[in-house]
């Protein structure tokens, strides 16, 4: 008699599940680059919108200072970009300094107040009759030109606007003579 036929067993490998193979390698690296792409787009839509807010960061400011005349001297409030694109704030009165380095938003924010006060619309001072100043006010810009105000002034500014962006941005209230 014949003899019976074993079946072989059917090896069974173990299939390992990896997360990444061979096989499909090319679909993360297509997956990373979506990624790039959107993380792109997103800082690029960012960028866009705050520079739709600060219409004016084309024509900023480089220098800004305010004085104003008090009992001992007298108080300076200071906002200054430096060459390495840093900016200081200041304020110069006669007990003490402070000095504090602002971001570039809170620059440009600053900025754009000082453009929509309306204060750059009034002519401005000769620098020729310092007597008599209880006040002045000194903003050069990045394209070289500058305005200067002070209580002499024929047209003088209304300092209401002023009072608010150097409380809001110097903690501190000036006066308003």
């Amino acid at each position: 008699m014949p003899k019976k036929i074993k079946k072989e067993k059917e090896l069974k490998f173990k299939k390992e599940n990896k997360i990444l193979n061979v096989n499909n390698v090319h679909y993360y690296f297509i997956a990373l680059i979506i990624i790039a792409v959107i993380i792109c787009i997103g800082v690029g839509i960012y960028v866009s919108s705050e520079d739709k807010y600060h219409v004016h960061k084309d024509q900023a400011l480089v220098s800004f200072s305010y004085s104003e005349k008090v009992e001992n001297g007298f108080n300076v409030y200071y906002v200054n970009e430096m060459q390495d694109k840093n900016i200081y704030a200041t304020i110069n009165t006669p007990e003490e300094t402070v000095e504090k380095q602002w971001g570039r938003n809170k620059y440009l924010d600053f900025n754009e107040e000082i453009y929509a006060s309306n204060i750059l619309d009034k002519p401005t001072n000769s620098r020729e009759s310092s007597e008599g100043i209880e006040w002045s006010l000194e903003i050069h810009f990045m394209d070289g030109t500058e305005k200067y105000y002070t209580n002499n002034s024929q047209d003088p500014i209304d300092k209401t606007e002023l009072a608010r962006i150097i409380n809001k941005y110097f903690k501190k209230e000036i006066l308003y003579k």
